[in-house]
């Protein structure tokens, strides 16, 4: 194999065993473990922690970002936490480049051994994932080893040598081909150990490897300019404030580059005072052009947050039948997705009245009304794409089989409580204390079932579930307080019987979300309506 192919191979290997470990990662998480950061970022130290150990797993801030923007969409994230997540993610990507200064290959073979072992005889899917995270651990080792065994003869090479002269011919030159080279492989990690094993094979000196991996921390600039298209809001202010760190870190090293030009022992200094190994020294580097500008950075977090805000300003009220925190990006993780069809489903819960009026006239009595019916079908859109994606976990997996019944159950909610607003524009009904009094009820229990449902408040879910009860005792002391007088029209009867279909109707609803929850035996997952209440005719007044 030519030099070339063996620095090829080893760099597509690698690519392969990062996508690997960052797919069958965010397999294994699940939405406990999203709760969980939820909850442990509520302080500056904590979500340190977390982006440091994200970015040594994923490896990738591209990945980590987008991420945290879904948590963010989804509410389980503030902007602040998630910012230093993702600024912090950076310092962590940076393990890669010691494990390079390391002896791996008694490693290689043991980890990718051992994992397709485990594939082999192990059957359980999450055994299955975790052996895949192994074997792109493996992939990348095997990758980093053929790049170190591709650099070495292709420095001598005189097209080669002749482009690397041109690409460090002078600082800016050099800082603008590490931008570019990590541009084109979309990774700076992945650019900054090709650099560091060219060093080593004597290709470059240490001066123009360091302004080449400064450059490095700008080169996924613009794939997020590109990911980033359409979003608003708090997502695009977060990719924004990745982006703006990026810049800032990159020109920060660039100007301690200058400052040690001119005589003042810096960074480069610090490297040399610690190691004398090459190798060592660049992954020393790397590490420390990415850990200066967070420590910097992390204090001013709230002025930047500030000056994003100014650039990128909070996006208009979202339109009632278009989603609001669904997101193509969010696909990618299974988790997160779920949370952000729950927000959803509570938006269309919303939509939902039993209030009459002028806009509940003939044209909308075979139907619903434009706003609920988009939105009821953008969400069932995402949930079918989430469906159909790979690897979920079975918990996901009936979490999200679960949301489906779940919107079943409100568009029929919908049709039962249209029915209530139709029947409620007959004469005799229309200004009744009877209609006031049900669409109060109505009102409440709707606002209840949308505030549980979006703070995802099964407690709250259980005790609606209890009190519209068929035949309960709340219900029916609703109807004993409302009930028509005697000689009442046949039309208040029936108004009655709608509301308590539509009671039903969200009863159902609840056993949906809280399966396996409660003393009660539930029914099957998939929404089945019960018998239509008798029809009475509707006249224009008795």
């Amino acid at each position: 194999m030519s030099p070339l192919n063996a620095l090829i191979f080893g760099l597509g290997l690698f690519f392969v065993g990062l996508h690997l470990v960052g797919d069958n990662l965010k397999a294994l998480s699940s939405g406990s473990l999203r709760d969980g950061i939820a909850r442990s970022t509520r302080n500056p130290l904590p979500r340190v922690g977390l982006g440091l150990a994200a970015g040594a797993l994923m490896q990738s801030a591209t990945a980590v970002t987008f991420i945290c923007v879904s948590m963010v969409v989804a509410e389980l994230l503030t902007l602040t936490a998630a910012s230093m997540v993702v600024i912090w993610s950076n310092v962590g990507l940076t393990i890669l480049a010691f494990i390079a200064t390391l002896d791996i290959h008694p490693l290689v073979a043991f980890v990718i051994g051992g994992a397709g072992i485990v594939m082999g005889v192990v059957r359980r899917r999450s055994w299955q994932t975790v052996a895949s995270v192994l074997i792109g651990i493996g992939l990348i080792l095997l990758g980093l080893e053929q790049m170190s065994a591709g650099a070495a003869p292709l420095k001598d090479e005189p097209w080669f040598r002749e482009a690397l002269a041109l690409a460090v011919s002078s600082p800016p030159l050099a800082f603008v081909s590490g931008i570019l080279v990590a541009s084109i492989l979309q990774s700076n990690t992945g650019a900054t150990l090709m650099i560091i094993t060219l060093a080593t094979a004597g290709a470059l000196d240490f001066a123009d490897a360091a302004l080449l991996i400064y450059g490095t921390n700008l080169g996924a600039i613009a794939l997020r300019l590109l990911l980033a298209a359409g979003m608003r809001g708090p997502a695009l202010r977060l990719v924004r404030t990745e982006d703006l760190f990026c810049v800032l870190s990159g020109l920060l090293m660039l100007g301690l580059y200058y400052l040690e030009q001119a005589g003042l022992p810096l960074v480069l200094a610090l490297t040399e005072a610690i190691s004398s190994d090459l190798t060592l020294r660049l992954a020393l580097l790397f590490l420390l052009s990415n850990l200066i500008p967070a420590l910097i950075l992390t204090p001013l977090l709230p002025q930047l947050g500030r000056l994003v805000k100014t650039l990128w300003p909070r996006e208009p009220t979202a339109v009632a039948g278009q989603p609001r925190y669904l997101s193509p990006r969010a696909l990618d993780d299974p988790a997160t997705a779920l949370a952000l069809i729950r927000k959803e489903l509570a938006r269309l819960l919303l939509l939902v009245t039993g209030e009459p009026g002028p806009a509940r006239d003939a044209s909308e009595a075979t139907g619903p009304s434009a706003a609920f019916e988009g939105l009821s079908n953008a969400i069932e859109t995402f949930t079918s794409r989430l469906a159909s994606r790979s690897p979920m976990s079975e918990a996901d997996a009936r979490c999200l089989h679960q949301l489906r019944s779940a919107l079943s159950a409100i568009r029929h909610l919908e049709e039962a409580t249209r029915a209530f607003a139709l029947r409620a524009q007959v004469p005799d009904i229309i200004a009744s204390d009877l209609l006031l009094g049900l669409h109060r009820h109505l009102t409440e229990l709707l606002a209840t079932m949308a505030q549980a449902l979006d703070g995802n408040d099964n407690t709250a879910i259980l005790a609606l579930r209890e009190c519209t009860r068929i035949h309960g005792e709340p219900i029916e002391a609703v109807k004993r307080q409302l009930a028509p007088p005697a000689g009442a029209s046949p039309e208040q009867s029936a108004l009655l019987v709608d509301f308590e279909f539509v009671a039903w109707t969200l009863h159902h609803l609840t056993k949906i979300l809280t399966r396996g929850q409660g003393p009660n035996t539930l029914p099957p997952p998939q929404f089945t309506p019960p018998p239509v209440p008798p029809t009475i005719p509707v006249t224009e007044g008795q």
